[in-house]
């Protein structure tokens, strides 16, 4: 080797120990950056078989970032259901609360028994009328739970939607960035890094596809495929409550609509999926509870020439098609209510009676209390089944409205845990190790002392040339 190539190997040397310590300091200094994927020098042989560093890559696997996305947005979207339900849950409480409306039918089934041993007693028809009133209120409460929680979902989709934009308005000015930098530079790595963090904040609240430009840039499009961010234009999502439907840009991805190319997970689906879905299933089964009571009462009432019943649709009877949230309407009749102008009598007597009765005649009482023993038809689409006696079908609906809490919450800490492994490995590869960094400066410590001897002779012995002469 000659002189000139020695020293020219020698110069490459150091040029790219240099570099390389640069990148390995840039490592250590943002180990604990969140986003932040480790950088290595990308290394190639120049035809005179001296090192060149042709660029800087990072540490990423768009695997690991896919799996990591997919199961951060089915976490999301269990999570969401899971917390709306548990607003309902809590109030609706289970089979063995002493306050649900299971407990508050028992009390007053056990108060029609002992009012009908003694019906001229005035007391036990007071009790009989506070507790039917206490199941009333549970049923309101039941339904109040219900509404509170759609509240809560409503509110949350439109935080999501607006938490969406502001996401896709930032991962488009960060592309129209990304676009504008010299490749493989250090701020078009560091824009890229942010590109990696807005992405994954992005994954819990919606599930999305990704495609990346030769130029670093990306798209991103909802599960179904319909368009979210093209080049720099995102398309902004839109929520219509009343017709619960969502837009991207002037594209419906409503999740769970036949035929649309929408979205399936994240956050924004889960509380999406209980307005459209869940909600709807439970209301109608807990207005289904209400019908029961104040047909079964009302067919007792007109089996005796009356007409509205102990239980009624907001005072008043019920028709043959009643609008959702009757659990929220069914109330006591007033004509029993002494505070209201009734009489407590009418319980033993009947609703529509001007008159107290006889005294010891518990007939209505005692068909009353029969009818509450006896099965009832319920409709089939409710899904809790179309006869059962009225405590069995309270406890079905307990169970199962409790259950599905209880499978999104599951649901939720299994996928969890699978986002959590998959981070785990992400971060293993894309991750910096402080330890091996360190051991890399001593590499190019020895590398630079190497190159630098290398210099100090040829340096030497051009000198001894020279002084030849």
């Amino acid at each position: 080797m000659s002189l000139a190539s020695a020293l020219n190997s020698a110069r490459s040397g150091l040029s790219y120990t240099s570099r390389w310590a640069q990148t390995t300091s840039t490592n250590i200094s943002n180990a604990n950056t969140l986003g932040y994927a480790r950088r290595a020098p990308q290394l190639a042989t120049s035809t005179m078989g001296d090192p060149v560093i042709t660029g800087i890559s990072r540490a990423v696997d768009a695997s690991l970032d896919r799996m990591y996305r997919v199961e951060a947005g089915r976490t999301g979207r269990q999570d969401a259901l899971a917390q709306v339900l548990s607003v309902h849950t809590d109030v609706l409480g289970d089979t063995e609360s002493t306050d649900s409306m299971l407990a508050r039918l028992t009390d007053f089934r056990n108060s029609l028994g002992l009012l009908s041993l003694t019906p001229a007693d005035s007391a036990s028809q007071r009790a009989a009328v506070t507790d039917a009133q206490d199941l009333a209120l549970a049923l309101n409460r039941a339904n109040e739970g219900l509404v509170q929680a759609r509240r809560v979902a409503q509110s949350g989709v439109q935080q999501d939607v607006a938490a969406v934009n502001k996401s896709l308005a930032q991962i488009a000015e960060l592309n129209r960035r990304i676009g504008q930098e010299q490749p493989g530079s250090d701020l078009q790595l560091s824009l890229q890094d942010q590109m990696t963090q807005a992405l994954d904040d992005l994954a819990p609240v919606i599930d999305f596809t990704l495609r990346t430009t030769q130029s670093g840039e990306v798209e991103l499009f909802t599960s179904g495929g319909a368009p979210l961010l093209e080049g720099n234009a995102p398309a902004r999502l839109s929520y219509d409550a009343a017709t619960r439907s969502l837009m991207a840009g002037d594209v419906e991805i409503t999740p769970g609509v036949d035929g649309v190319r929408g979205l399936s997970e994240g956050t924004l689906a889960g509380k999406l999926g209980f307005l459209t879905s869940e909600a709807p299933a439970m209301q109608h089964q807990l207005d289904e509870v209400a019908r029961a009571l104040i047909d079964g009462f009302q067919s007792v009432e007109q089996a005796n020439g009356g007409t509205v019943g102990l239980f009624t649709d907001a005072g008043g009877a019920l028709g043959a098609t009643y609008a959702p949230g009757l659990a929220g309407r069914i109330a006591v009749n007033d004509a029993v209510l002494p505070e209201e102008g009734g009489a407590l009598w009418r319980i033993r007597d009947g609703m529509a009676a001007a008159v107290p009765g006889t005294a010891g005649d518990a007939t209505i009482v005692n068909q009353m209390a029969a009818m509450l023993d006896a099965p009832m038809s319920f409709d089939a689409a409710a899904g809790l089944g179309e006869t059962g006696t009225l405590s069995s079908y309270m406890s079905t609906l307990i169970a199962s409205q409790q259950t599905a809490r209880s499978e999104a919450e599951t649901a939720r800490d299994t996928f969890s845990a699978g986002a959590e492994a998959v981070q785990s490995r992400r971060m293993g590869f894309m991750g910096v190790n402080v330890d091996d960094e360190l051991q890399q400066l001593l590499q190019i410590e020895q590398s630079y002392a190497a190159n630098s001897q290398v210099l100090r002779v040829v340096s030497q012995m051009l000198d001894t040339l020279l002084e030849s002469f």
